[in-house]
């Protein structure tokens, strides 16, 4: 079976005459819907239902769910877009955008996920990575310093917003250990794991938020330019 190529590198179709909808429209229909059921909740015949309309009608405007999940994943990216231009202070600036790119993406728990199934291609998306490498290039980052810098920011982002909305995808959150809960881990090789069972204590109770941001922290003061 070939490779289902992404929807941002196909030709654009012109969509069928038909004035009560539009694509925006329905990807911010999907991403709502999205949001209450998570991607296996999501079918044509239920976002037709919320739009109003008969299912056959999406289809001239999204060809399958797969490049509508691209164009939800997209839209979720635009909302992390900053209208203003950076300050010029590279570590608060790129505080800034992974905040808003973190906390968009824990709004939507399911989005992150599906980052990892396909990279990010959409207009937003673009826009969103073009930022982060001109606030690294305006602050004196080139070659292959910029590519590790841009590589261990971009992933620690995505990768907490992954790892982080794992939990709220079932309803839980690391804040729900018990003490009783952490004393059941055991190590593979035997070693005794009190130190983990400690550390994840404390762990567990800061929230998701406070949990990126010291992350984050940790990750900027750790970059170093040539």
């Amino acid at each position: 079976m070939p490779e289902r190529n992404s929807v941002w590198l196909r030709p654009t179709k012109n969509a069928r005459s038909q004035p009560a909808l539009d694509r925006d429209q329905i990807v911010a229909a999907a991403v709502a819907l999205l949001d209450e059921e998570t991607v296996a909740g999501l079918t044509m015949r239920k976002l037709a239902a919320r739009l109003d309309a008969a299912p056959m009608t999406l289809y001239g405007y999204v060809a399958t769910k797969d490049d509508l999940l691209e164009f939800a994943v997209d839209a979720v990216f635009a909302e992390a877009l900053e209208d203003a231009e950076p300050s010029g202070e590279w570590v608060a600036d790129l505080t800034a955008i992974g905040r808003r790119t973190f906390q968009a993406l824990m709004r939507h728990p399911w989005a992150a996920a599906l980052v990892g199934d396909n990279p990010p291609m959409g207009p937003a998306a673009v826009a969103h990575f073009a930022t982060i490498l001109r606030v690294l290039t305006d602050a004196g980052f080139s070659d292959d310093e910029l590519g590790a810098a841009t590589a261990g920011y971009y992933y620690y982002v995505l990768g907490a917003a992954l790892a982080e909305s794992a939990w709220a995808r079932v309803g839980e959150s690391a804040n729900s250990w018990s003490p009783e809960d952490l004393s059941q881990l055991t190590s593979a090789d035997g070693r005794d794991v009190t130190p983990t069972v400690r550390f994840l204590g404390r762990f567990a109770h800061t929230d998701s938020s406070q949990r990126f941001e010291q992350g984050l922290h940790c990750l900027l003061n750790g970059l170093h330019r040539a």
